[in-house]
Order: C-alpha cells, then structure tokens, then sequence
C-alpha cells in the first residue's frame, strides 16, 4: 500500500469522530447486527462465553453488539483514531474487550488457534487491493482461529453494482445537537479498483458550512473469488449468505483436522 489513499487507516483515523453519523440511527444499528451475528455465530457453533475477534472493529458496530451477547470480543483495527473511539465507547458503556491495533492481513498480535471466531464486517475486506493481499489475510486467519473455527465477513457485491463514473451515493442529512451534517460518497472507477471520497459537510446553527473529504481505495473483488481464496487459504465451507446482514455475508470454517 505505498499510496496513502489506498491505506485504510488514513480515512478511518479522520472519521472515527463522526462514523456514527453515516447511520441513520447507530444505536438501533449495533443491536439489529449484534443480533444477526450472535444468531449466525450461535447456529454454527460457537457461543456466548467463546473468544471471538472482531478484525476489523473500526468504533465497534459489531463489537459492542456481540459483547451485548455475552462474547469474550477481542477488538482490532489498523485505524489508531478508530481504536481510541472504540475504548471512549467502551468506557462509556461499561463494557470490556481487549482492544488494539493491528492489520488485518498479518493479525501479528493475535497467537495462533485462539479464536472460535473471527468476523471482519463492512465491507473491510475489500481494502486489501490484490489477490495477494486478500490471501494472506485469509492465511493469518485461518491461523488464529481454533480448528472448527469460524471466519465471517460481510462485503458488497460488487458483480451486481453498475460501473457508474462517477458514482455518488449521499448518506443523507444528520443531526448532532445544533449542527446538521451531509455525509455523500463519491466513487471514481479505475479497472477493478476504486477511489472513494466521503465528503461530510456540517452546517453550524448560524448556516456557516464546513466540509471535510476523506479518501481511500477499494478492491471490487468478486465474491466467487473471495470464496475460491478462502479454500486457497485452507478453509472448507466457504459459502454466501443473504439473509444476515444488509450486506452478503461470507462464512468458511476451518477443519476440525486442520
């Protein structure tokens, strides 16, 4: 990733103060999904009191869900700003979770068969721009993960998204106290690949306006590739959910032999 667009962290460290704001109601967010991935995770074996790591953590949509289930949640995130938003959370809700940065293609903070789960959720995984990338991601997470263990992650999919250029997709128009925000994505296409820029305008009590613009890169990967580099990785399994989340979710299990 030597371009600094294309490092997640740079986009999440400038909006983990205003995340919750491209929810139209954050709170009711993190049960409606800590609800689904508890159901998901408890129909495939794994349950409350088993050690779950949450990879792609970002303020905790689905971290504070799944603690609200009972789950032992290890948190991690390549975003420092992220991070610190996710203990500010935390604290304020009297929860605990062991919570860290670390980036999702090495896990190098997490030992090897420690994990009945791991989930990487919102479109994470599409921010490792190759093939490569992709694969050693799935390799460290098959390593970290105890033998039956389960990998989840939710992404786009993107073989049914138009390749419109550019794309805009407003988030629509939220409110913190006195000040009204406009949050909108914009993609511009480049091969299987894509810039995204958030613009987030807030507009004081006075009218006075100020916009922001946070960028990053994203991989259109298909998801019948993402399977095919789950079974590369060692995984068996591998398949597409549709009824989980707002997104398709993919679930692999490592063997119980492996």
């Amino acid at each position: 990733m030597t371009n600094p667009h294309s490092n997640p962290s740079f986009l999440y460290d400038d909006l983990a103060p205003y995340y919750h704001l491209l929810y139209g109601d954050w709170e009711r967010s993190i049960q409606k999904q800590g609800d689904a991935i508890a159901c998901l995770l408890n129909n495939h074996g794994v349950r409350a009191g088993e050690p779950v790591l949450d990879a792609a953590c970002g303020i905790g949509t689905q971290t504070i869900g799944l603690i609200q289930h009972g789950y032992l949640v290890t948190a991690s995130d390549i975003s420092a700003g992220a991070i610190e938003r996710l203990k500010n959370e935390l604290s304020g809700r009297s929860m605990q979770a062991n919570v860290r940065v670390d980036d999702l293609r090495t896990l190098s903070n997490t030992p090897s068969e420690s994990m009945s789960a791991i989930l990487a959720c919102d479109n994470s995984i599409p921010h490792l721009l190759s093939d490569q990338e992709l694969l050693q991601s799935f390799t460290n997470c098959f390593r970290c993960l105890i033998p039956g263990g389960l990998a989840v992650y939710s992404v786009r999919d993107y073989a049914a998204i138009p390749r419109v250029n550019p794309d805009v997709r407003p988030y629509g128009v939220r409110r913190q106290g006195s000040t009204r925000f406009l949050a909108v994505q914009v993609w511009e296409w480049e091969g299987d690949q894509y810039d995204l820029r958030i613009y987030l305008t807030s507009e004081a009590e006075n009218g006075e306006c100020s916009t922001r613009v946070m960028q990053s890169r994203y991989y259109a990967v298909s998801i019948g590739k993402l399977l095919a580099l789950l079974q590369d990785a060692g995984f068996v399994d591998a398949q597409r959910l549709d009824d989980v989340l707002f997104q398709p979710v993919i679930i692999a299990r490592r063997p119980l032999g492996g």
